[in-house]
């Protein structure tokens, strides 16, 4: 009888332990990042080191894979995200007019940068800091228009200055700019074209290099890495320097779909915070970085670099000055943003506050603590995005 209670007891006790063992192990989650960019462009290493971050940040918890010009093009992301088809991406909000108006009025505000008064070089850098603090915490619309395209934004992204990326022309006076075709990433660049008698061409950056060889473009209005990140220097001739100057800020650098955010952990959501917050600033720093090597490049590969002329740089800043009076109406009358007399009146003095903040910062990982430290810490991520 004892023998027969104590191989009962034994038996028990192993289908227990079979029991225990056999319940699922909370399973680490899995997410893909969509990007429309090389992977060895700056955006894609930033995408490294978001993955990097959210791991590290999670404890190994939360794996991302970057899926780099294939599972999403740039202007398929936006709705892509949306429909689950990835679970985070490269968001560039100025393809998409209709649904992030106030985003968009945000990144049109960027000629702001032109008008620095002791400019350092810096200015893209603060310039994040400032849409990354008004985004989060004064722009309820632009967090509204996010979640109406069932999205959840934690990061962001400038580029450096713009300039004339043209082939087989010369453009460095306001003569020089009448009746081309040049490439516009935005409304604000269209406005710029056509106050120069020019044409402001809407095309995808990726679209740029056979624009240019075939001759659908002169020049493309872009940021100087570019040259590199589509091998653009391949096809460009000539660069004009700071001309239309300003930058790309219609940048939602780590969209997360809303569906997968809310049935995160509050831990996890805090985790991809995180990431936000390294993915703004490694596509920030390294658009930064990358500038001066570029133009480098392109003068080893025998670009003719340029300087404008004088007298178009005069008209260049004449037509910032004007085009920052006249776009909050625009905004207001053609897209509905309400306040935008407000934002223009908000914003300039936050990014005067960005100058001073990124004064010394001097490294990915200072930038990144930065941005952390004074706006997606602030973050609380268990009502964030509900």
């Amino acid at each position: 009888m004892t023998n027969f209670k104590a191989t009962t007891t034994m038996v028990a006790a192993i289908a227990g332990l079979t029991a225990l063992v056999a319940l699922p192990v909370a399973a680490a989650e899995n997410l893909n990042f969509a990007y429309g960019y090389p992977s060895t462009s700056a955006i894609g290493l930033a995408v490294d080191d978001y993955a990097a971050a959210v791991k590290d940040r999670s404890n190994g918890e939360i794996s991302v894979k970057g899926f780099a010009m294939s599972l999403l093009s740039l202007p398929e992301t936006s709705p892509g995200v949306r429909d689950g088809l990835a679970d985070v991406g490269f968001v560039l909000t100025p393809y998409y007019a209709a649904e992030y108006s106030t985003n968009l009025y945000l990144h049109e505000m960027n000629l702001l940068i032109s008008l620095a008064q002791t400019p350092t070089g810096k200015e893209p850098l603060a310039f994040t800091g400032a849409m990354l603090e008004y985004t989060f915490n004064k722009c309820p619309e632009c967090l509204a228009e996010f979640k109406a395209q069932n999205q959840v934004y934690t990061g962001g992204g400038v580029t450096p200055l713009y300039n004339l990326l043209c082939k087989d022309v010369k453009a460095t006076t306001v003569e020089d700019l009448k009746g081309k075709r040049l490439r516009a990433g935005g409304a604000g660049f269209v406005r710029f074209a056509e106050h120069f008698g020019a044409q402001g061409v809407r095309l995808p950056t990726n679209e740029v290099y056979e624009a240019l060889d075939q001759g659908i473009l002169d020049c493309a209005m872009l940021s100087a890495p570019e040259l590199t990140n589509y091998n653009l220097h391949e096809v460009v001739t000539d660069i004009t320097l700071g001309v239309p100057g300003g930058a790309f800020a219609g940048v939602a650098a780590a969209n997360v779909n809303a569906d997968r955010w809310k049935a995160m952990s509050v831990d996890s959501r805090e985790a991809l915070l995180w990431g936000g917050s390294q993915m703004t600033a490694s596509t920030t720093w390294n658009f930064y970085t990358d500038d001066a090597v570029a133009i480098q490049n392109s003068k080893d590969k025998g670009i003719k670099i340029h300087d404008p002329e004088p007298e178009l740089t005069a008209a260049v800043q004449a037509f910032v000055k004007q085009d920052l009076k006249t776009v909050a109406a625009l905004f207001r009358d053609t897209y509905g943003v309400a306040r935008a007399e407000e934002i223009a009146a908000d914003f300039p003095p936050l990014l005067e506050k960005w100058y001073g903040l990124v004064e010394g910062v001097d490294s990915k990982e200072q930038l990144q603590a930065l941005y952390w430290d004074q706006v997606i810490s602030k973050i609380d991520p268990a009502t964030y995005a509900q």
